[in-house]
């Protein structure tokens, strides 16, 4: 009786795993960066969400600043830098924005943000949140 194998067996075996590997890596690649690409919107839409709500708690203007260069966004009120998130880096996302900023007043309204959009890439994942006009964040799936 034989206790092992022989070399053909463990040839066959080595040669049918290294092909479901190789089939499966580019799944797990796509799943992967959908997966950094929401996170990285959730980021965003919590940056504009403490941006609403710090405006009305200190009764101010709050301002989050994109950076599309380094895929950041920095939130700003009366001159005090109060949050700032570098996706880019953190994340290894890219960040496109049809404006540059997103203003909220004291009442948590928005002001000149009509219909800003913001898209998240990396790879092949992509996702978008849109700021209506009035600062209201819209995260498109």
């Amino acid at each position: 009786m034989s206790a092992g194998h022989t070399l053909p067996e463990l040839l066959i075996v080595l040669t049918i795993t290294g092909t479901l590997t190789a089939l499966a890596a580019p799944r797990v690649q796509q799943a992967r960066d959908h997966a950094i690409v929401r996170d990285g919107v959730t980021e965003i839409v919590a940056t504009l969400r403490a941006a609403r709500s710090a405006a009305q708690r200190r009764d101010a203007r709050a301002v989050v600043a994109f950076d599309t260069a380094a895929a950041a966004a920095m939130l700003t009120v009366e001159r005090d830098t109060v949050l700032v998130h570098r996706f880019g880096a953190e994340l290894g996302v890219t960040l496109e924005a049809s404006r540059d900023t997103v203003i909220y007043g004291p009442s948590g309204r928005g002001y000149g943000s009509s219909n800003t959009t913001l898209i998240v890439r990396r790879g092949s994942a992509a996702d978008t949140v849109t700021v209506s006009r009035l600062g209201r964040v819209k995260r498109s799936h």
